[in-house]
């Protein structure tokens, strides 16, 4: 939660608005997706204004109240995290029918809300979103083009691989490499030291895991949500190379 959301936090304060709201469902990882996005914004100078947890990460709630409660705070930006899937697509349907935008509200959050799987059935409401994550299906590097591809071959030309499909993938790499490291004798501790520093080119960008953590160190895509040959995509605007995790940073292993 806290490479997108911390980094989220400092983009938005230095570029994109100094009051925000934020609207997180309720539950660890929002809680934690709230907590980054604050310590950040605030300390580059912004300020959150109103907390809003929205229901739980089971049925998607209807979003109305919450998001009807964040346009009368009248706040420059509106921070959202949710569940990926049938809430991201709640979410942006409710930006869009409640005018959020022409009231001057830019919605911002981690990639979770245009999640690539289902970003092409939130037609225009979706355009003009800033969002941060590890990923998107069209990363323009050559490991991402390979995957989409094989990925296409495999599930059929309308299928879309996200975030989801490169965690399993890159899972996969850290048991091949454990394994190989190991010669199949497969002990726990043993694994885990194998895969201290391991390094790894996924479709996401580099990666590696941080051997004094234990995390992921991966590049943050800072995207907007635009048309591209006729869809809508997640086009990168920067890149946060290397990123830590943030909270281990603060608060680091004993």
């Amino acid at each position: 939660m806290w490479h997108a959301g911390y980094g989220m936090g400092e983009i938005a304060a230095k570029q994109l608005g100094k009051t925000a709201v934020v609207g997180y469902s309720d539950f660890p990882p929002g809680k934690d997706m709230l907590a980054s996005f604050k310590r950040s914004f605030e300390a580059n100078g912004g300020k959150v204004i109103d907390e809003i947890p929205m229901g739980g990460p089971n049925a998607v709630p209807d979003f109305t109240p919450f998001f009807t409660r964040a346009k009368e705070k009248k706040p420059e930006l509106f921070f959202v995290f949710v569940p990926a899937g049938e809430h991201s697509a709640a979410v942006v349907r409710t930006y869009g029918a409640l005018g959020l935008r022409a009231a001057g509200i830019k919605l911002i959050g981690p990639g979770d809300i245009t999640q690539d799987t289902k970003l092409q059935a939130m037609g225009d409401a979706a355009v003009g979103l800033v969002t941060m994550h590890h990923y998107n299906v069209d990363l323009d590097n050559a490991e991402n083009k390979q995957f989409v591809a094989e990925w296409k071959k495999a599930y059929g030309a309308d299928s879309t691989p996200d975030f989801f499909a490169v965690g399993g993938f890159d899972g996969m790499a850290a048991i091949v490499h454990a394994t190989q490291a190991l010669k199949g004798k497969i002990d726990g501790d043993a694994a885990v030291a194998s895969l201290k520093g391991w390094k790894f080119n996924s479709p996401r960008g580099p990666i590696m895991i941080d051997p004094d953590t234990r995390d992921i160190i991966q590049n943050i895509y800072i995207r907007r949500t635009d048309m591209k040959n006729g869809r809508l995509a997640n086009i990168e605007i920067d890149t946060i190379a290397n990123v830590k995790d943030p909270w281990k940073e603060f608060n680091p292993p004993k």
